[in-house]
């Protein structure tokens, strides 16, 4: 959605709370936020395990292993 309509349809979310409305909005909006945090927690916390797990790779050790599987699937 180009950022033109991305703000209109924020402009019409926006304008669709009233008085009457504003206490469901503000629950539903607050429950989509923490929906969103948690998702970005998960994906933090994914990246810091493979950034963990790139650390302690041995790379040398990994193209040894990688070369000798292609070797071993190039005899057989």
């Amino acid at each position: 959605m180009p950022q033109s309509q991305s703000h209109a349809a924020h402009l019409m979310i926006l304008d669709s709370i009233t008085i009457d409305n504003i206490d469901e909005a503000m629950y539903f909006y607050s429950y989509i936020l923490e929906k969103i945090i948690k998702k970005k927690k998960k994906y933090e916390h994914n990246e810091e395990i493979m950034m963990n797990q790139l650390k302690n790779l041995d790379i040398k050790n990994e193209i040894n292993r990688l070369k000798q599987l292609e070797t071993d699937s190039e005899s057989n």
